[in-house]
């Protein structure tokens, strides 16, 4: 497999870290030149996200030009004759990641996705797992896992997403990696575990190196002031959800497909 690993032109110094991180990996991969959506014009964001009732662009600029940076590499993928690896350019990589990434005939028949990161929170995955070899296992995901620093796709999958994913309505992650999205019940979706990379804000403090992202959140820079009972409803669904998220999950609910699991990031990441 080919590893596409997105990189903002000025970012040079996190590219040669990439270039030797999969080199010592042994990992073939190509450059994919980031798009900066802060230096876009209002026309060339405006084709890309949808509007709020109230004005703003649902998706800021940053989020935009993550979504065109990954579409530049699905095209490449799509056009390929295999399964491609997408990666951001501040991950920490897994020992494991080396074998499994450059032979994809552990991939199931019916894989458009393998999300390969981790966030360190809880996610949902099927009860059912297989081993991939590696000590590496692989479920499929069932609950949101939001990020799109490192995930495979295949070519079919690819073209799909292509033709998807154009004037949208939510951040890339959450398009992709949210049940709460359409495209979401179109895909396959595995989750390996314990997980290949993990973004460098995510590591324990004490192995970051300031790769923080630069990305900003849409809901970040139109957050507006609540009333005390709109923050009090707000408080009362997330505890709502919490608690529905932890009974789907748990091995006392007989009906349940799923499971809940904090991803670990495989041993002897760097």
């Amino acid at each position: 497999m080919i590893t596409y690993v997105i990189n903002l032109d000025h970012k040079t110094d996190r590219m040669a870290r990439m270039q030797a991180l999969l080199g010592d990996a042994g990992l073939r991969y190509e450059r994919v030149a980031g798009v900066n959506g802060r230096a876009l014009s209002e026309a060339d964001l405006a084709p890309w996200s949808a509007c709020h009732p109230e004005g703003p662009r649902i998706l800021s600029p940053g989020e935009i030009g993550c979504l065109l940076s990954h579409r530049e590499a699905w095209a490449r993928i799509a056009a390929g004759d295999g399964p491609g690896v997408v990666v951001e350019d501040d991950i920490h990589l897994a020992h494991a990641a080396a074998p499994l990434l450059q032979d994809p005939t552990w991939l199931p028949a019916d894989a458009d996705l393998v999300k390969i990161e981790t966030t360190g929170k809880s996610v949902q995955i099927g009860r059912e797992s297989r081993s991939i070899g590696h000590g590496i296992d692989l479920a499929r995901l069932r609950s949101a896992h939001l990020g799109t620093a490192g995930y495979i796709v295949t070519p079919k999958a690819a073209q799909h997403l292509l033709e998807t994913v154009r004037h949208a309505d939510r951040a890339l992650d959450h398009v992709m990696f949210d049940p709460a999205s359409p495209l979401f019940a179109e895909l396959t979706t595995y989750q390996t575990l314990p997980a290949l990379c993990i973004q460098d804000q995510f590591m324990a403090k004490d192995r970051r190196l300031g790769l923080d992202g630069e990305i900003e959140r849409a809901w970040a820079l139109n957050r507006q002031k609540r009333s005390l009972g709109q923050k009090l409803h707000r408080e009362l669904t997330r505890l709502g959800q919490q608690a529905a998220f932890a009974w789907q999950g748990s091995p006392l609910n007989p009906a349940s497909d799923r499971r809940n699991l904090r991803i670990a990031l495989a041993p002897d990441a760097r």
